[in-house]
């Protein structure tokens, strides 16, 4: 590690456009990468063992409890600075446990301003004190002044790949490994995209994961899809009750598969396309009778009901290795944590990429973390009758 890097930075917080201002802004600065951002503490700290930043900028304002408990755990002998935006009129035990934190400085929420002029105000705060940290993070007196920002929103840095970074992701990565829910001993550096040659082991079945511009989205991919498709298909849209059972009519008068709302305890069978209705979770559960689906009340996930990553998660729970995860445009992070599982597994991930994306949200993540291939939407269809069939694909 040398003193003449970037300061590694990721942005947690669950207000978008603070994130996205943030993000952009602060990654204007020369000093300055930012490596990634969360919507929570609870999907930051994968992002945190993945890509080993140098300080964490923690805004406690939409939740408390998941930001608390993230600065607990960057305790543990990660490294990791932390630079927390504390809420509006905080409880006194709240800074004292913030204040608690080794490597951790509070600052407090700008008050009576909102939109663009309160990003501008937290970059304006966050800087100096993030650049402290992150030279403190680096071992360097260096103490420069924060320099100039510019004030307009720019892309974030891309990240370094150098060898002294990737052994600062597995050191870091190493007292976080155990905490990722669902993925023990899957956290790995972020890597470039792999080439999709054919699978070790061809899929058993194929999850797909979609939100805003869903439904035209699933439009062009599904009905592309031949009738001797070898695997089922799994289907998470983003949708209230009652909406994606209208959704599964309709495109089932356009597949060449059948397509249906899931039922509790269907089999999942091959020719078959299911989709989760509105308001529920599902997931595959392997029986004596083979693979069914359970519907679940189970608490949402990323804020979502029913969940992309509480899907993917059963089926790298179910089948390991012979899964093809697809992740379709759509807004926030639900996805994120299922890609790394099936990934870990030895599955394999697709994910719209950003050109054809109505929003480039949910498919960003596995992207960036190397966990996932982006995949034109008009491209997808063929993209996964490849994989599943072991046909070599570039």
């Amino acid at each position: 590690m040398t003193a003449t890097r970037r300061i590694r930075v990721l942005v947690v917080n669950g207000d978008t456009l603070l994130r996205q201002g943030l993000s952009r802004l602060l990654g204007t600065h020369p000093a300055v990468e930012v490596v990634g951002w969360a919507l929570s503490g609870r999907t930051a700290l994968p992002k945190i063992a993945a890509y080993a930043p140098d300080v964490v900028v923690l805004d406690l304002e939409h939740n408390q409890a998941e930001g608390l408990e993230l600065l607990d755990r960057l305790g543990d002998g990660t490294g990791v600075h932390s630079l927390v935006v504390a809420p509006a009129g905080p409880a006194d035990e709240v800074m004292q446990r913030v204040k608690g934190h080794l490597g951790t400085l509070a600052l407090p929420r700008p008050a009576g301003v909102q939109g663009d002029a309160l990003v501008a105000k937290m970059v304006h705060e966050v800087l100096p004190p993030l650049l402290r940290l992150g030279h403190a993070a680096l071992g360097t007196d260096r103490s420069p002044t924060h320099g100039r920002v510019l004030a307009t929103f720019g892309a974030p840095v891309a990240r370094s790949g150098s060898t002294a970074l990737e052994a600062r992701s597995a050191a870091v990565a190493a007292p976080l490994q155990a905490q990722v829910p669902g993925a023990a001993g899957a956290v790995v550096p972020p890597a470039p995209a792999p080439r999709l040659s054919p699978m070790a082991r061809t899929p058993v079945v194929v999850g797909i994961g979609v939100s805003t511009g869903g439904p035209k989205a699933l439009t062009q991919v599904l009905p592309a899809l031949p009738a001797d498709f070898p695997v089922p298909i799994l289907v998470v849209q983003h949708m209230p009750p009652k909406f994606t059972q209208s959704l599964a009519e309709s495109l089932d008068k356009v597949c060449a598969l059948r397509v249906g709302e899931a039922r509790d305890g269907e089999r999942v069978e091959r020719g078959r396309i299911l989709i989760a209705p509105g308001g529920q979770h599902m997931k595959l559960v392997v029986t004596e009778q083979g693979p069914v689906v359970r519907l679940t009340d189970d608490p949402p996930e990323c804020s979502c009901r029913p969940s992309v990553d509480y899907l993917f998660r059963s089926l790298a729970e179910g089948h390991g290795g012979r899964v093809l995860g697809v992740v379709l445009t759509g807004m926030g992070e639900d996805g994120w944590l299922g890609s790394r599982a099936i990934h870990a597994a030895g599955g394999r991930v697709l994910a719209q990429d950003e050109a054809s994306s109505t929003v480039y949200g949910m498919p960003r993540g596995p992207v960036e973390a190397g966990v996932a291939t982006a995949v034109g939407l008009q491209a997808m269809a063929e993209a996964m009758v490849q994989v599943v069939r072991g046909v070599p694909c570039n």
